[in-house]
């Protein structure tokens, strides 16, 4: 009898290969890793019942200010936790801490000596099946996953292909319906994946068309190969990856910025990261600068200043209460006048006394 998840092991397998040879022959890997990372943070945190905006993370692991999410305190603290959540599975898969490593060791470890005799792909969701019935916690063999297809040549690029969504609510349990859930969830991402690939080196391509006709030796040609390799590239990065200064390598990247070819993610003049076209969704979560009012001075403007009544808005203006006259009030001042007579007095006879002592002591 066929088990019910063969035909799935099947497509699977093909499906593996395939994005395994585009991988080979793709030029923007690295760029690829660092998306197909993001995708699956925010499905794992889909899973652990967290909405996450990935480029959030992405601004944050850049040293960018995020903008602030959410009407209230309390939305504004999911999102902080939200992200804070996203922060700690990227170092599962990027940089894990000591700690981390050795879960991850021991997860690796679990998953090489379960092997069940079905091949390397369903052992792994055998093994992936019993450490959670053990009780143990996905992040450490999600992260073991990724070195395991590597190291069985299932996958020559450690992408992080785990078939978390096969854990979502709703999933059955045993074992055979829930390998099915699995080996769909794993074909999932790797479709996923290779439709990635196939839209960053499009990307590039497309960039290369837009850089138009340039001269023998110019440099945006290498220029674009950097971006579609580098996910976010400064002006210094690329002077010291092209070997050209850096005032050219700004010149190429602003003359990139003007063709549509890159987009500059920090709002900033200075320290500036550009990246292709498709970064356009991290500049729209990252806070621009504070800036002054171009043309107002120094110190505390006054009322009649054009720049403090132009920054109210009108209909705000307009809706303040009209003011309400005070009565004026009448003070009595004659016990405070009394009592600076009664001081002055006193000091007219201490001044009396001290002359009085002054004139006796000379004599």
């Amino acid at each position: 009898m066929v088990p019910p998840f063969a035909e799935r092991l099947t497509r699977l397998s093909l499906e593996l290969g395939r994005l395994d040879q585009a991988l080979r022959r793709g030029s923007a890997v690295p760029s690829v890793l660092f998306r197909q990372r993001l995708d699956a943070i925010q499905r794992h945190s889909a899973v652990d019942g967290w909405l996450i905006d990935p480029w959030y993370l992405v601004a944050e692991l850049h040293g960018l200010v995020p903008k602030v999410v959410g009407q209230d305190g309390y939305e504004r603290g999911t999102a902080v936790d939200a992200a804070s959540h996203a922060f700690t599975l990227w170092r599962w898969y990027a940089r894990p801490d000591a700690m981390q490593a050795r879960a991850i060791t021991e997860a690796e470890a679990f998953l090489n000596d379960q092997s069940s005799g079905w091949g390397p792909i369903l052992d792994a969701g055998i093994a992936f099946h019993r450490w959670l019935q053990a009780g143990h916690l996905r992040a450490p063999f999600c992260a073991a996953l990724s070195r395991y297809w590597h190291s069985h040549d299932i996958l020559r690029t450690p992408l992080i292909l785990t078939g978390i969504e096969a854990l979502a609510p709703g999933t059955p349990w045993e074992i055979e319906p829930w390998l099915c859930w699995w080996l769909d969830a794993l074909l999932a991402e790797a479709r996923e994946a290779l439709d990635l690939l196939h839209q960053l080196e499009r990307a590039r391509t497309q960039a290369l068309e837009k850089c138009g006709a340039q001269r023998r030796h110019s440099r945006a040609p290498q220029a674009v190969n950097v971006l579609a390799i580098q996910p976010l590239v400064s002006a210094s990065m690329l002077a010291d990856r092209l070997g050209m200064s850096m005032k050219s390598a700004l010149q190429l990247l602003s003359a990139f910025q003007d063709r549509g070819i890159v987009v500059e993610v920090t709002h900033r003049t200075a320290h500036r990261l550009f990246g292709l076209a498709g970064m356009g969704a991290l500049r729209d979560v990252v806070k621009p600068p504070t800036r002054p009012i171009p043309g107002r001075k120094r110190g505390r403007p006054p009322k009649d200043d054009l720049f403090t009544t132009q920054s109210i808005p009108e209909e705000e203006i307009t809706q303040l209460p009209p003011p309400t006259r005070l009565d004026p009030v009448q003070f009595d001042y004659e016990d405070l006048a009394a009592a600076m007579k009664q001081a002055d007095e006193a000091m007219l006879r201490s001044s009396r006394l001290i002359a009085r002592l002054k004139g006796q002591k000379a004599s």
